[in-house]
């Protein structure tokens, strides 16, 4: 009985495995990859509508962003007066050289009513009010008859150009500049000619006329605001 021969058992074949471990490692490559290159085109886009955003000038103010505080309004500046001057006062104005004071002659109210230097008696006809106007002139009232102060523009050829009452016209002969030359001591300078008012000559006795003349400080031109109570 013859004994055969033992052959030896061949393996079957098996397909290698670097190829799937090469495709599975490109794979993963190609997903991080796409991942980083869809992050920086995210970013880019971002930063491009932010660019725009200001670039148009228009801000977006996130959901919480806290409101924003009302600004205040800043205060009106107070309107000054030469002298310590408040408009609405009751005035004597008495002259520095002689201290009396001006004067409606005879306590008159009628248009045309001169004025001149008498003692200071603090009666109607010896009280005054300022009234502010445009450009920083004002209106000179006598509170017994409510006419304003004027140098007359076509004055009495008799009387020359002597101060007077007249009722609101609105001319420049009306309105005066408050010229300050100390404290509560004015200069009143006429807007038509630019005179001062004066003791007509600097004389300072009762009944003298207020006139005007050329402006130059002297103290008949000068008068103090003595309010009256």
């Amino acid at each position: 009985m013859s004994r055969r021969t033992a052959r030896p058992r061949v393996a079957p074949d098996r397909p290698p495995r670097w190829p799937f471990l090469a495709g599975a490692l490109a794979l993963v490559l190609a997903v991080g990859v796409g991942a980083y290159t869809a992050g920086i085109f995210v970013a880019e886009t971002r930063a491009e509508v932010e660019e725009m955003t200001v670039l148009s000038g228009i801000l977006v103010e996130p959901a919480d962003a806290p409101e924003p505080e009302a600004s205040e309004e800043p205060e009106p500046a107070e309107e000054t007066h030469p002298a310590g001057l408040e408009p609405g006062t009751a005035y004597a104005l008495q002259n520095v050289h002689g201290d009396r004071a001006l004067d409606v002659a005879g306590g008159s109210t009628d248009n045309g009513a001169h004025v001149h230097l008498w003692d200071r008696h603090d009666q109607d006809n010896q009280q005054w009010r300022f009234v502010p106007i445009d450009d920083g002139f004002y209106e000179v009232v006598g509170v017994g008859s409510g006419k304003l102060l004027e140098i007359p523009a076509a004055p009495d050829p008799e009387s020359g150009p002597v101060a007077s009452l007249l009722t609101r016209t609105g001319s420049p002969n009306q309105h005066w500049t408050v010229v300050e030359v100390g404290d509560g001591v004015v200069r009143l300078v006429n807007r038509a000619d630019g005179h001062a008012l004066e003791g007509q000559g600097g004389a300072p006795d009762n009944g003298t006329l207020v006139t005007p003349a050329e402006d130059g400080g002297h103290p008949h031109q000068q008068w103090r605001l003595a309010p009256v109570e």
